[in-house]
Protein backbone atom coordinates (compact mmCIF):
# COMPACT_ATOMS: atom_id res chain seq x y z
CA UNK A 1 0.00 0.00 0.00
CA UNK A 2 1.19 3.37 -0.26
CA UNK A 3 2.77 5.73 2.33
CA UNK A 4 0.54 8.17 4.15
CA UNK A 5 2.18 11.32 4.56
CA UNK A 6 -0.77 13.24 5.69
CA UNK A 7 1.44 13.55 9.44
CA UNK A 8 4.69 13.90 7.60
CA UNK A 9 3.40 16.82 5.30
CA UNK A 10 1.78 18.59 8.88
CA UNK A 11 4.98 18.08 10.52
CA UNK A 12 7.41 19.75 7.93
CA UNK A 13 4.43 22.65 7.63
CA UNK A 14 4.65 23.28 11.25
CA UNK A 15 8.61 23.35 11.18
CA UNK A 16 8.11 25.65 8.02
CA UNK A 17 5.66 28.22 9.78
CA UNK A 18 8.31 28.36 12.85
CA UNK A 19 10.91 28.86 10.60
CA UNK A 20 8.64 32.35 8.84
CA UNK A 21 7.82 33.62 12.76
CA UNK A 22 11.26 34.69 13.10
CA UNK A 23 13.70 32.01 13.57
CA UNK A 24 14.98 31.57 9.64
CA UNK A 25 16.03 35.34 10.15
CA UNK A 26 17.67 34.72 13.32
CA UNK A 27 19.54 31.70 12.08
CA UNK A 28 20.40 33.56 9.11
CA UNK A 29 22.33 35.87 11.34
CA UNK A 30 24.55 33.73 12.42
CA UNK A 31 28.27 33.45 11.12
CA UNK A 32 28.36 31.40 7.91
CA UNK A 33 24.88 30.35 7.73
CA UNK A 34 23.67 31.11 4.16
CA UNK A 35 20.65 29.17 4.13
CA UNK A 36 17.81 27.12 6.06
CA UNK A 37 14.97 24.69 5.45
CA UNK A 38 13.29 21.90 7.35
CA UNK A 39 15.05 18.38 6.41
CA UNK A 40 16.44 15.50 7.95
CA UNK A 41 18.80 15.69 10.90
CA UNK A 42 22.50 14.00 9.60
CA UNK A 43 24.79 12.20 11.61
CA UNK A 44 28.22 11.32 9.72
CA UNK A 45 26.81 12.50 6.14
CA UNK A 46 23.73 10.09 6.83
CA UNK A 47 20.29 11.50 7.14
CA UNK A 48 18.07 10.28 9.85
CA UNK A 49 14.33 9.49 10.37
CA UNK A 50 14.29 12.70 13.16
CA UNK A 51 12.83 16.05 10.74
CA UNK A 52 14.38 19.13 12.10
CA UNK A 53 15.97 22.79 11.15
CA UNK A 54 18.97 22.51 8.83
CA UNK A 55 21.23 25.35 8.67
CA UNK A 56 23.55 25.26 5.88
CA UNK A 57 27.29 26.34 5.87
CA UNK A 58 30.03 26.40 3.45
CA UNK A 59 32.74 25.42 5.65
CA UNK A 60 31.92 24.05 9.52
CA UNK A 61 33.75 25.10 11.85
CA UNK A 62 33.68 23.79 15.52
CA UNK A 63 32.10 25.38 18.60
CA UNK A 64 35.85 26.30 20.34
CA UNK A 65 36.28 28.44 16.83
CA UNK A 66 33.04 30.71 17.03
CA UNK A 67 32.25 33.02 19.56
CA UNK A 68 29.36 31.88 21.80
CA UNK A 69 26.29 33.87 20.09
CA UNK A 70 27.49 32.87 16.53
CA UNK A 71 27.13 29.41 17.31
CA UNK A 72 23.52 27.73 16.26
CA UNK A 73 21.78 25.84 18.90
CA UNK A 74 21.09 22.85 19.21
CA UNK A 75 17.62 23.16 19.57
CA UNK A 76 14.67 26.00 18.69
CA UNK A 77 11.64 26.44 20.00
CA UNK A 78 11.72 22.32 21.42
CA UNK A 79 13.03 21.25 17.95
CA UNK A 80 16.19 20.18 16.94
CA UNK A 81 18.83 21.73 14.45
CA UNK A 82 21.35 20.75 11.98
CA UNK A 83 24.39 22.17 10.82
CA UNK A 84 25.30 20.81 7.20
CA UNK A 85 27.97 21.39 5.41
CA UNK A 86 26.88 22.03 1.34
CA UNK A 87 30.28 20.16 -0.94
CA UNK A 88 32.39 22.29 -2.70
CA UNK A 89 31.66 20.84 -6.12
CA UNK A 90 28.81 19.37 -7.77
CA UNK A 91 28.18 17.82 -11.36
CA UNK A 92 25.17 16.30 -13.43
CA UNK A 93 24.68 13.08 -13.08
CA UNK A 94 26.26 10.73 -15.97
CA UNK A 95 22.12 -0.31 -19.34
CA UNK A 96 23.72 0.28 -22.80
CA UNK A 97 20.63 -2.08 -23.68
CA UNK A 98 17.82 -1.65 -26.84
CA UNK A 99 14.59 -1.41 -25.52
CA UNK A 100 11.55 -1.59 -27.96
CA UNK A 101 9.00 -0.59 -26.88
CA UNK A 102 10.76 2.72 -25.46
CA UNK A 103 10.14 3.10 -21.64
CA UNK A 104 11.32 5.22 -18.90
CA UNK A 105 14.45 4.86 -16.67
CA UNK A 106 16.76 4.14 -20.36
CA UNK A 107 19.52 4.87 -22.14
CA UNK A 108 19.41 8.10 -23.79
CA UNK A 109 21.76 10.20 -26.00
CA UNK A 110 22.39 13.01 -28.50
CA UNK A 111 25.11 10.36 -30.10
CA UNK A 112 27.22 13.76 -30.29
CA UNK A 113 30.88 12.87 -29.81
CA UNK A 114 33.44 14.85 -28.38
CA UNK A 115 37.39 14.65 -28.42
CA UNK A 116 39.19 15.52 -25.08
CA UNK A 117 42.67 17.13 -25.89
CA UNK A 118 44.52 16.03 -22.98
CA UNK A 119 44.19 12.32 -23.93
CA UNK A 120 43.28 12.26 -27.47
CA UNK A 121 39.45 10.13 -25.88
CA UNK A 122 36.93 10.34 -28.13
CA UNK A 123 33.38 10.17 -25.25
CA UNK A 124 29.79 10.39 -25.96
CA UNK A 125 27.33 11.78 -23.34
CA UNK A 126 24.72 9.48 -21.84
CA UNK A 127 21.63 10.09 -19.46
CA UNK A 128 18.74 8.86 -18.54
CA UNK A 129 14.49 8.84 -20.48
CA UNK A 130 12.69 9.81 -17.31
CA UNK A 131 9.15 9.23 -18.83
CA UNK A 132 7.08 10.22 -21.52
CA UNK A 133 4.36 13.71 -21.36
CA UNK A 134 1.79 15.26 -23.94
CA UNK A 135 2.91 18.62 -25.13
CA UNK A 136 0.11 21.00 -24.37
CA UNK A 137 0.69 23.35 -27.69
CA UNK A 138 0.04 20.74 -29.57
CA UNK A 139 -1.82 17.53 -27.37
CA UNK A 140 1.64 15.45 -29.51
CA UNK A 141 3.24 12.65 -27.46
CA UNK A 142 7.15 13.50 -25.52
CA UNK A 143 9.74 12.06 -23.63
CA UNK A 144 11.27 14.17 -20.40
CA UNK A 145 15.12 13.85 -19.80
CA UNK A 146 17.77 16.66 -18.83
CA UNK A 147 18.46 19.61 -20.59
CA UNK A 148 22.24 18.61 -20.26
CA UNK A 149 21.64 15.50 -21.64
CA UNK A 150 20.29 16.67 -24.65
CA UNK A 151 22.23 19.49 -25.24
CA UNK A 152 25.50 17.50 -24.29
CA UNK A 153 28.68 18.62 -26.40
CA UNK A 154 26.78 21.25 -28.29
CA UNK A 155 23.30 19.23 -28.74
CA UNK A 156 20.39 21.78 -30.01
CA UNK A 157 16.55 21.68 -30.62
CA UNK A 158 16.15 19.98 -33.87
CA UNK A 159 18.86 17.23 -32.84
CA UNK A 160 18.00 13.00 -32.71
CA UNK A 161 18.16 11.84 -29.81
CA UNK A 162 19.15 8.04 -30.07
CA UNK A 163 18.39 4.29 -27.71
CA UNK A 164 20.76 3.81 -27.33
CA UNK A 165 23.57 4.66 -29.57
CA UNK A 166 24.01 5.44 -33.16
CA UNK A 167 25.20 3.43 -35.59
CA UNK A 168 29.38 3.03 -35.23
CA UNK A 169 31.60 4.65 -37.09
CA UNK A 170 35.74 5.36 -37.19
CA UNK A 171 36.67 8.33 -35.53
CA UNK A 172 39.97 10.09 -36.43
CA UNK A 173 41.93 12.29 -34.55
CA UNK A 174 41.42 14.88 -37.50
CA UNK A 175 37.82 15.03 -37.67
CA UNK A 176 35.66 18.30 -36.73
CA UNK A 177 35.04 18.03 -33.24
CA UNK A 178 32.01 17.79 -31.06
CA UNK A 179 31.25 15.41 -34.10
CA UNK A 180 27.28 14.56 -35.46
CA UNK A 181 26.31 11.29 -35.68
CA UNK A 182 26.29 10.56 -39.75
CA UNK A 183 23.75 7.62 -39.31
CA UNK A 184 19.95 8.00 -38.05
CA UNK A 185 19.89 4.45 -36.92
CA UNK A 186 18.18 4.47 -33.49
CA UNK A 187 17.37 7.95 -33.84
CA UNK A 188 14.02 8.01 -31.64
CA UNK A 189 13.31 11.90 -30.94
CA UNK A 190 13.82 15.06 -32.24
CA UNK A 191 14.57 17.78 -29.44
CA UNK A 192 11.79 19.97 -29.49
CA UNK A 193 12.56 22.28 -26.20
CA UNK A 194 15.44 22.51 -23.64
CA UNK A 195 15.34 25.05 -20.45
CA UNK A 196 17.99 25.41 -17.79
CA UNK A 197 16.95 28.21 -15.08
CA UNK A 198 17.41 28.29 -11.17
CA UNK A 199 14.74 25.48 -10.81
CA UNK A 200 15.05 24.02 -13.80
CA UNK A 201 17.49 21.43 -15.90
CA UNK A 202 14.62 19.88 -18.70
CA UNK A 203 14.18 18.84 -21.79
CA UNK A 204 11.52 16.96 -24.00
CA UNK A 205 11.89 15.58 -27.44
CA UNK A 206 9.03 14.93 -29.90
CA UNK A 207 9.02 11.07 -30.62
CA UNK A 208 9.85 10.19 -34.09
CA UNK A 209 8.16 6.46 -34.23
CA UNK A 210 4.70 5.93 -35.57
CA UNK A 211 2.83 4.38 -32.63
CA UNK A 212 -1.10 3.33 -31.95
CA UNK A 213 -3.26 0.83 -30.31
CA UNK A 214 -4.10 -0.79 -33.53
CA UNK A 215 -0.51 -0.91 -35.49
CA UNK A 216 2.75 -2.66 -34.38
CA UNK A 217 4.62 -0.91 -36.36
CA UNK A 218 7.69 1.51 -36.31
CA UNK A 219 8.84 1.57 -32.45
CA UNK A 220 5.80 1.38 -29.72
CA UNK A 221 6.25 3.66 -26.15
CA UNK A 222 4.42 3.13 -23.16
CA UNK A 223 4.47 5.61 -20.25
CA UNK A 224 6.28 2.59 -17.66
CA UNK A 225 9.50 2.74 -16.22
CA UNK A 226 11.52 -0.30 -16.57
CA UNK A 227 11.78 -2.37 -13.20
CA UNK A 228 9.79 -0.01 -11.31
CA UNK A 229 7.39 -2.12 -9.76
CA UNK A 230 6.04 0.65 -6.94
CA UNK A 231 2.81 -0.48 -5.43
CA UNK A 232 2.76 -3.63 -7.92
CA UNK A 233 3.18 -1.58 -11.25
CA UNK A 234 5.70 -0.01 -13.69
CA UNK A 235 3.27 2.33 -14.72
CA UNK A 236 3.63 6.29 -14.51
CA UNK A 237 0.65 7.14 -12.25
CA UNK A 238 0.76 11.23 -12.99
CA UNK A 239 2.47 14.05 -11.29
CA UNK A 240 1.95 14.27 -7.51
CA UNK A 241 -0.93 16.70 -6.40
CA UNK A 242 1.51 18.32 -4.01
CA UNK A 243 5.33 18.58 -3.48
CA UNK A 244 7.49 16.42 -1.50
CA UNK A 245 8.42 16.80 2.39
CA UNK A 246 11.62 15.87 4.25
CA UNK A 247 11.23 12.29 5.15
CA UNK A 248 9.47 11.43 2.62
CA UNK A 249 10.42 8.01 0.49
CA UNK A 250 10.84 8.20 -3.12
CA UNK A 251 12.22 5.95 -5.96
CA UNK A 252 14.02 6.39 -9.59
CA UNK A 253 15.29 3.87 -12.07
CA UNK A 254 18.21 5.34 -14.02
CA UNK A 255 20.78 4.01 -16.61
CA UNK A 256 23.68 3.62 -14.11
CA UNK A 257 22.01 1.92 -11.10
CA UNK A 258 19.09 1.04 -12.12
CA UNK A 259 15.97 1.28 -9.22
CA UNK A 260 17.21 2.83 -6.34
CA UNK A 261 14.92 3.71 -3.03
CA UNK A 262 15.69 7.36 -1.01
CA UNK A 263 14.61 9.11 1.14
CA UNK A 264 14.12 12.89 0.95
CA UNK A 265 16.73 14.99 3.41
CA UNK A 266 15.06 18.62 2.56
CA UNK A 267 13.01 19.81 -0.04
CA UNK A 268 15.28 23.14 -0.44
CA UNK A 269 18.52 22.45 -1.09
CA UNK A 270 20.40 25.56 -0.72
CA UNK A 271 21.82 27.18 -4.05
CA UNK A 272 24.87 25.83 -5.83
CA UNK A 273 26.70 26.23 -9.10
CA UNK A 274 27.82 23.61 -11.95
CA UNK A 275 30.02 24.56 -14.90
CA UNK A 276 29.59 22.74 -17.73
CA UNK A 277 31.69 24.10 -21.03
CA UNK A 278 33.20 27.20 -19.83
CA UNK A 279 29.16 28.71 -18.43
CA UNK A 280 27.81 28.60 -14.70
CA UNK A 281 24.73 27.54 -13.88
CA UNK A 282 23.18 27.93 -10.46
CA UNK A 283 20.48 26.10 -8.91
CA UNK A 284 18.27 26.81 -6.10
CA UNK A 285 15.55 25.09 -3.97
CA UNK A 286 16.35 21.43 -5.06
CA UNK A 287 15.25 18.38 -3.80
CA UNK A 288 17.73 16.71 -1.55
CA UNK A 289 17.40 12.79 -1.78
CA UNK A 290 19.91 9.89 0.01
CA UNK A 291 19.58 6.52 -0.52
CA UNK A 292 19.45 3.93 2.29
CA UNK A 293 22.54 3.35 4.15
CA UNK A 294 25.33 1.54 2.12
CA UNK A 295 23.35 2.83 -0.89
CA UNK A 296 24.05 5.20 -3.70
CA UNK A 297 20.94 6.73 -5.29
CA UNK A 298 22.38 7.77 -8.43
CA UNK A 299 25.41 8.22 -10.11
CA UNK A 300 26.74 9.91 -13.69
CA UNK A 301 24.30 8.50 -16.13
CA UNK A 302 20.88 8.63 -13.79
CA UNK A 303 20.22 11.98 -15.27
CA UNK A 304 16.88 12.58 -16.51
CA UNK A 305 15.48 9.64 -14.12
CA UNK A 306 12.16 11.04 -12.76
CA UNK A 307 11.59 10.72 -9.15
CA UNK A 308 7.98 9.22 -8.12
CA UNK A 309 6.48 8.56 -4.52
CA UNK A 310 5.06 5.17 -3.24
CA UNK A 311 2.05 6.06 -5.65
CA UNK A 312 4.00 6.31 -8.51
CA UNK A 313 3.20 9.99 -9.14
CA UNK A 314 6.28 11.70 -10.28
CA UNK A 315 7.48 14.25 -7.44
CA UNK A 316 10.90 15.07 -9.01
CA UNK A 317 13.22 14.79 -12.62
CA UNK A 318 16.90 14.01 -11.20
CA UNK A 319 20.01 15.59 -12.51
CA UNK A 320 22.48 16.47 -10.15
CA UNK A 321 24.89 15.88 -7.48
CA UNK A 322 28.13 16.03 -5.30
CA UNK A 323 31.17 14.74 -6.67
CA UNK A 324 31.38 12.30 -4.02
CA UNK A 325 27.76 10.95 -4.53
CA UNK A 326 26.50 10.88 -1.00
CA UNK A 327 23.27 12.40 -2.06
CA UNK A 328 21.65 13.16 -5.53
CA UNK A 329 19.32 16.35 -6.32
CA UNK A 330 16.29 16.63 -8.46
CA UNK A 331 13.69 19.46 -10.00
CA UNK A 332 10.44 19.62 -8.12
CA UNK A 333 8.37 18.39 -10.90
CA UNK A 334 5.76 21.30 -10.75
CA UNK A 335 8.48 23.40 -12.00
CA UNK A 336 9.48 21.13 -14.90
CA UNK A 337 5.74 20.74 -16.38
CA UNK A 338 5.65 24.73 -16.03
CA UNK A 339 8.99 25.87 -17.69
CA UNK A 340 8.36 22.97 -20.39
CA UNK A 341 4.81 23.12 -21.29
CA UNK A 342 3.53 19.77 -21.01
CA UNK A 343 1.61 17.52 -18.39
CA UNK A 344 2.28 13.76 -17.33
CA UNK A 345 -0.69 11.60 -17.17
CA UNK A 346 -1.25 8.32 -15.36
CA UNK A 347 -1.82 5.23 -16.73
CA UNK A 348 0.69 3.12 -19.03
CA UNK A 349 -1.34 3.74 -22.12
CA UNK A 350 -2.81 7.33 -21.70
CA UNK A 351 -0.14 9.50 -23.43
CA UNK A 352 -0.37 7.70 -26.09
CA UNK A 353 -4.12 8.82 -27.20
CA UNK A 354 -3.10 11.70 -28.83
CA UNK A 355 -1.32 9.85 -31.75
CA UNK A 356 -2.96 9.36 -35.27
CA UNK A 357 -2.49 6.11 -36.96
CA UNK A 358 -1.24 6.52 -40.31
CA UNK A 359 -2.67 4.41 -42.74
CA UNK A 360 -0.69 3.90 -45.27
CA UNK A 361 1.61 2.18 -42.82
CA UNK A 362 -0.83 0.33 -41.01
CA UNK A 363 -1.76 -1.23 -44.34
CA UNK A 364 2.05 -1.29 -45.38
CA UNK A 365 2.57 -4.05 -41.74
CA UNK A 366 -0.72 -5.99 -41.86
CA UNK A 367 -0.32 -6.46 -45.52
CA UNK A 368 3.58 -7.77 -45.80
CA UNK A 369 2.95 -10.05 -43.13
CA UNK A 370 0.95 -12.46 -44.71
CA UNK A 371 4.05 -14.27 -46.64
CA UNK A 372 7.79 -14.74 -45.66
CA UNK A 373 9.12 -12.13 -47.98
CA UNK A 374 6.73 -9.60 -46.58
CA UNK A 375 7.49 -10.61 -43.04
CA UNK A 376 10.80 -9.50 -43.76
CA UNK A 377 10.34 -6.54 -45.76
CA UNK A 378 7.82 -5.52 -42.52
CA UNK A 379 10.85 -5.76 -40.06
CA UNK A 380 13.24 -3.78 -42.41
CA UNK A 381 10.40 -0.85 -42.53
CA UNK A 382 10.37 -1.31 -38.64
CA UNK A 383 14.13 -1.02 -38.48
CA UNK A 384 14.73 1.87 -41.20
CA UNK A 385 11.47 4.05 -40.75
CA UNK A 386 12.74 6.42 -37.92
CA UNK A 387 16.21 6.87 -40.02
CA UNK A 388 14.26 7.51 -43.63
CA UNK A 389 12.15 9.97 -41.54
CA UNK A 390 14.77 12.07 -39.77
CA UNK A 391 17.23 12.29 -43.25
CA UNK A 392 13.88 13.13 -44.75
CA UNK A 393 13.45 16.19 -41.98
CA UNK A 394 17.12 17.11 -41.10
CA UNK A 395 19.36 15.91 -43.92
CA UNK A 396 18.96 19.19 -46.32
CA UNK A 397 20.46 16.71 -49.85
CA UNK A 398 17.63 14.46 -48.85
CA UNK A 399 14.91 16.98 -47.99
CA UNK A 400 15.55 18.61 -51.67
CA UNK A 401 15.18 15.25 -53.49
CA UNK A 402 12.27 14.44 -51.67
CA UNK A 403 10.37 17.71 -52.87
CA UNK A 404 11.78 17.54 -56.03
CA UNK A 405 10.87 13.78 -56.34
CA UNK A 406 7.11 15.03 -55.14
CA UNK A 407 7.53 12.83 -52.27
CA UNK A 408 4.37 14.02 -50.04
CA UNK A 409 2.22 14.08 -53.12
CA UNK A 410 3.26 10.55 -54.00
CA UNK A 411 2.69 9.61 -50.07
CA UNK A 412 -1.06 11.15 -50.24
CA UNK A 413 -1.26 8.90 -53.28
CA UNK A 414 -0.67 5.96 -51.90
CA UNK A 415 -2.21 6.21 -48.75
CA UNK A 416 -5.54 7.19 -50.89
CA UNK A 417 -5.00 3.92 -52.23
CA UNK A 418 -5.03 2.32 -49.09
CA UNK A 419 -8.11 3.88 -47.89
CA UNK A 420 -9.61 3.59 -51.48
CA UNK A 421 -9.24 0.43 -53.14
CA UNK A 422 -10.63 0.96 -56.72
CA UNK A 423 -8.18 4.31 -56.61
CA UNK A 424 -5.37 3.91 -59.40
CA UNK A 425 -2.21 5.13 -58.69
CA UNK A 426 -1.03 8.23 -61.33
CA UNK A 427 1.33 7.46 -63.93
CA UNK A 428 2.97 10.71 -62.96
CA UNK A 429 2.84 13.61 -60.75
CA UNK A 430 4.16 17.05 -61.57
CA UNK A 431 6.03 15.87 -64.26
CA UNK A 432 7.79 12.96 -62.29
CA UNK A 433 7.37 9.52 -63.46
CA UNK A 434 7.33 7.03 -60.53
CA UNK A 435 10.48 6.03 -62.22
CA UNK A 436 11.85 8.96 -61.59
CA UNK A 437 10.73 9.52 -58.32
CA UNK A 438 11.97 5.83 -57.50
CA UNK A 439 15.49 6.51 -59.15
CA UNK A 440 15.85 10.04 -57.28
CA UNK A 441 14.72 8.81 -53.48
CA UNK A 442 16.99 5.76 -53.81
CA UNK A 443 20.03 7.26 -54.96
CA UNK A 444 19.77 10.31 -52.20
CA UNK A 445 19.06 7.39 -49.44
CA UNK A 446 21.75 5.31 -50.45
CA UNK A 447 24.37 8.20 -50.21
CA UNK A 448 23.55 9.63 -46.54
CA UNK A 449 21.82 7.02 -44.96
CA UNK A 450 23.46 4.68 -42.75
CA UNK A 451 25.77 1.16 -43.65
CA UNK A 452 23.00 -0.92 -43.05
CA UNK A 453 20.26 0.91 -44.34
CA UNK A 454 22.25 1.27 -47.61
CA UNK A 455 23.21 -2.60 -47.84
CA UNK A 456 19.48 -3.70 -47.39
CA UNK A 457 18.52 -0.75 -50.03
CA UNK A 458 21.10 -2.58 -52.45
CA UNK A 459 18.80 -6.18 -51.34
CA UNK A 460 15.56 -4.73 -52.10
CA UNK A 461 16.45 -2.37 -54.60
CA UNK A 462 14.59 -4.51 -57.93
CA UNK A 463 11.19 -5.65 -56.45
CA UNK A 464 10.71 -2.46 -54.73
CA UNK A 465 11.44 -0.65 -57.93
CA UNK A 466 9.30 -3.32 -59.75
CA UNK A 467 6.64 -2.57 -57.15
CA UNK A 468 6.65 1.26 -57.64
CA UNK A 469 6.81 1.83 -60.91
CA UNK A 470 4.04 -1.50 -62.38
CA UNK A 471 1.37 -1.26 -59.86
CA UNK A 472 -1.84 -0.67 -60.71
CA UNK A 473 -3.18 0.41 -57.03
CA UNK A 474 -2.08 0.71 -53.84
CA UNK A 475 -3.46 -2.80 -52.87
CA UNK A 476 -1.06 -4.14 -55.74
CA UNK A 477 1.63 -2.75 -55.07
CA UNK A 478 1.79 -4.23 -51.68
CA UNK A 479 1.50 -7.47 -53.01
CA UNK A 480 4.03 -6.74 -55.08
CA UNK A 481 6.27 -5.92 -52.92
CA UNK A 482 5.38 -8.18 -50.38
CA UNK A 483 6.30 -11.31 -52.94
CA UNK A 484 2.48 -12.14 -52.78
Amino acid sequence: MPESIGPLAAENRRLEDLLDSGVREQLLALSGVFHTAVGLKEVDGRATDTLCVKTYVHTKRTVAELSPDQVVPPTVDGVPTDVTEVPAEFRFTADDSSHRPLVGGIQLTNGIKALDPANLQVSVSRGTLGCFATRTSDGKAVLLTNWHVATANGGRVGDSLFQPLPEPEEDRIEDDFPKRPKSSKNAVATLVDAKVTEKVDGAIARVNTCYSSCCNCGVGFRNTVRGLDVAGSDAIAGTAPSPVVAGQTVFKVGRATDKQEGKVVTANYPSFSITRDGTTYTFTGQIQIQGAPGVTFSLHGDSGSVVVDSARRVVGLLFAGPGNAAFSLANHIADVVGALGITIKGGERSVLATEEPDELVQELAVRFRRTSAGRRLAELLEVHRAEVVHLVNHERRVTVAWHRAQGPAWYAALARGARHTDYRLPADIGGVTRAAAYARMHAVLAQYGGETLRADLAAWSEPLRKAFTGARTTAELLDTAGGA
